[in-house]
C-alpha cells in the first residue's frame, strides 16, 4: 500500500478516494468532505481507508487497531467511517452505472 502526496492532492494506490488542499490550507477527504484537516490528519484517512478497504486484513486484529487509531485522528469512531466509505462507495458504484446506461456499454461479467 502507498500514500502519494502531489502539490495539492493525497492520494493511494489501493483506493479511489483522495484529499485535497483547499484555499483556506486545510485538507479534505473525499469521503468526509466537511472536516477541515491537517496533512497528517488526510494521511491517517488514506491509511484508515486502505485498511478497510482490503479484504486480507478483516480479521487482522492489528489491522484494526491501526484503523482505530487513524479514525480517532481524524476524530471519528471506526463504525463511523465504515458507513462513510461504504456510502461514498455506493456513489462511485451508481454514477458508474448512469455513465454505462448512457454510453450504451454493457458491464464486463
Amino acid at each position: 500500500m502507498a500514500i502519494f502526496r502531489t502539490g495539492r492532492t493525497i492520494g493511494s494506490d489501493r483506493t479511489p478516494e483522495h484529499a485535497t488542499l483547499g484555499d483556506d490550507g486545510h485538507w479534505r477527504l473525499t469521503w468526509l468532505p466537511e472536516r477541515p484537516l491537517t496533512c497528517d490528519q488526510a494521511v491517517a484517512g488514506l491509511r484508515l481507508d486502505e485498511i478497510i478497504s482490503d479484504p486480507a486484513l478483516v480479521d487482522d486484529r492489528m489491522a484494526i487497531a491501526e484503523a482505530t487509531s487513524c479514525a480517532d485522528r481524524i476524530g471519528i469512531i471506526l463504525e463511523q467511517a465504515v458507513i462513510r466509505l461504504w456510502k461514498s462507495t455506493l456513489g462511485i458504484v451508481a454514477l458508474c452505472a448512469v455513465v454505462l446506461t448512457r454510453t450504451g456499454l454493457k458491464p464486463a461479467v
